[in-house]
Formats: C-alpha cells, structure tokens, sequence
C-alpha cells in the first residue's frame, strides 16, 4: 500500500504548464461533533478526483469536429460517473448522526439501516489508523443481508489524508468493488438471477493541493476486468487513466493519458484487438491537442500507427496527421492542416512537459493493479 501513499505525494509535488436516520454513542452520549468532522473530511469531494474533457464554448466553426475530444468524453463520462457514485454514496450514509463510536478503535459506524434502493442493509466506517499508517482515514461502505454486523461486505472502500486547512485538498485512494457488489448479491439475495449487475473494479489514487503556480489534481486510476450490466456477453475490458490538471484561477490546463485494447479497424475480417494510447491536454476545456497511438492486434509486427490533432475553442479540428512506422522506420504519412494552427500546442506534449502514463512509477502500477485486481484488502 505504501507505493499509493508514496504517489499521492508525488501527485501533491508534481507541477505542469437511500438510508435511516443516525443515533449515538451507547448510552445514549452525545457525539464530539468536532472530532466527527475531521473524520468526515477524509471522505474525497469530486473536485478532488473528477477528470475534465474539452467542451466547445461556442457553435462549431470552420472545420470538422475534432475526432478525440469526443471519443475521450466517453472515457470521461465513465470515469466521474464511477467516482460520483463512490462520493455521493459515502455522503449520503455519513451525513447522518453516526449510530456509534468506538474510542478503542477510533472509528465511527453508520448503521446497519435497511437498503431502500436494493437487497438487505447498508452500513459504513470511517477510522483513525494513526499517524504512522500510509493514510490516516480508512473508510468503507459495506452490505449485508441483515442486521448482523459480522456479516457486513465492503463494496467501496478507501484512505485519505486530508487537508485539515482546506477540504478541497490532501491525497487518497478510493475502490469501488463491482466484483464485491456482484458477489455479495449472488450469494444473498434469492433475486440475484434477475439483476443486471456490473463487475470488475474500478480504483484511483489521487492528491490535490496548492502549488505556487495554481491547484494542481493528479489522479491515477485502473479499470480492471470491467463488464457494463447493459452488456454482460462483453469481453471483461481493462483501462488505465492518468489525469488531473492545474487551476491558477484564470487559467485551466488540463489532461488526460489513457491505455486500454480494443480493435481500431472498422473491417471486421481484422478482429483481434490494438494497444491503443490517447494522451490529450487542452485549456479552459477549450483550444488543445491529443496524440494517439496503436500497436499489436491486426498491426504488422514491429508496426505502430500514431496521429496527432489540434483543435480551436469550438472543438473544431484545426490540424490532423497520421504516420505508420515499422521497427522504428516512418511508412507511410499524410496530413490535413497547417501544424502552426495548433499554436501553443505546437510542441509535442512531452516537450510541454504534460504528465504521462510512462512517467508513473513501476511500483505505483503494481500496487494499483493488485488492487484493482483482488479487491478490498485486509483492514
């Protein structure tokens, strides 16, 4: 656990251009509201870890549509749906009057109350680990098929430090548990056959905190074995993210450096899947450029294909290339623009200095990759 600790600080560093009512301590003693908030602060804010992606501020103007603004908003689109289900989740259930605190332990509980969106209970904790641990605040989100505590499922889980000065700022990691969820419900709930229910895991570790050149969020997040419920046939998928961006006020980069397998051919009698990679930085959720690249699958060996876009405010695509290279040797190339439109994105987004995926460490990759792999550790 301590390689996501260690990234959180790393991202900290990093610069760039339904349920019940609540009760009480047993006993019926009141609850130390000031302590209770430095707890709930542990639970993350989507401020902190939500990804942006370019959005036109006008009418489109001269020029086509620009191709991967919107194909990433669906890359988007899942990520900060995921994380506003973890945020909202653990807002709702921690936001009543905690039914218990247990000052041996140091932690607080919420429930069990009865699921009124679904099968069974509905609990939840929040705990000090100490100063010593990797995060200070651990949290949880559990299920179970009654009131019988010991028999409580976490399906969200994660730590925090958090900011004692600002609640928008500090560093965690959060995992929401499909596989969990889904096993929870097949071995509980006498109507599991009829569920249509994702699986795989979803987890990202992420820091947000004030640099002298404005608020700067980095996230690094995993999707692993993922299979939507509308579509439970698909091939399990996985995906990884890369994103965050720098806010001095005025001025908003942002970006977004994201992997995954899928098949970029539209000729089916070329099935197997690509390694693709699409790295995007823009400003304001404006004017920006992406850099994309494939390999593997129906590619020849040794081949790659790589492309590049620019595009204005309106989302208007102002610069296109597409090259071919095999062992390093440049095959094939065209064009549509002048580069010199992509203005300040001129330069590559290496020479920018905007993050990537292969600036994250090798342990950091593990790390996130057994978590998003086995699920909720041992707390």
């Amino acid at each position: 656990m301590n390689a996501l600790a260690k990234y959180a600080g790393f991202a900290l560093t990093l610069g760039i251009v339904g349920c019940g009512g609540g009760g009480g301590e047993p006993g019926g003693a009141a609850i130390d509201q000031a302590l209770l908030a430095q707890y709930r602060a542990a639970v993350p804010s989507e401020t902190q870890i939500k990804a942006s992606a370019p959005t036109a501020s006008s009418a489109a103007k001269v020029g086509d549509p620009a191709i991967y603004p919107q194909g990433s908003a669906e890359i988007v689109l899942g990520i900060n749906g995921s994380i506003g289900f973890i945020v909202k989740s653990l807002e709702v259930v921690v936001s009543v009057e905690p039914t218990l605190y247990n000052s041996e332990t140091k932690e607080f509980f919420w429930g069990p109350y009865k699921n009124d969106d679904g099968f069974g209970t509905i609990a939840a904790y929040i705990k000090d680990a100490g100063e010593g641990e990797d995060f200070r605040y651990h949290y949880a989100i559990l299920r179970g098929k009654d009131n019988d505590v010991a028999g409580l499922t976490p399906v969200i889980w994660g730590g925090a430090n958090p900011d004692p000065d600002t609640k928008e700022h500090g560093s965690g990691v959060t995992l929401w548990d499909f596989e969990a969820n889904y096993a929870f419900e097949q071995a509980n709930n006498p109507d599991a056959a009829n569920l249509k229910l994702d699986r795989g895991r979803f987890v990202a570790v992420y820091g947000k905190n004030a640099t002298d050149k404005g608020d700067l969020t980095l996230v690094f997040a995993a999707l692993r074995g993922f299979v939507p419920k509308d579509k439970p046939d698909a091939m399990p998928g996985d995906l990884d993210y890369l994103y965050g961006g720098l806010d001095d006020g005025t001025t908003k980069i942002d970006f977004i450096d994201w992997a995954s397998a899928f098949n970029v051919h539209e000729d089916m009698t070329k099935p197997l899947p690509e390694d693709v990679g699409v790295r995007l930085a823009f400003v304001n959720e404006g004017q920006g450029r992406a850099e994309a690249r494939a390999s593997g699958g129906d590619l020849a060996t040794g081949q790659v294909a790589d492309s590049v876009e620019c595009w204005d405010n309106a989302l208007a695509q102002s610069y296109l290339s597409f090259k071919t290279s095999t062992n390093g040797v440049e095959d094939g190339a065209i064009s549509d623009g002048d580069i010199a439109s992509c203005g300040a994105f001129q330069p590559s987004l290496s020479e920018l200095g905007v993050p990537a995926l292969a600036d994250v460490p090798a342990d950091l990759k593990a790390a996130l990759d057994q978590l998003a792999t086995t699920g909720v550790p041992a707390d």
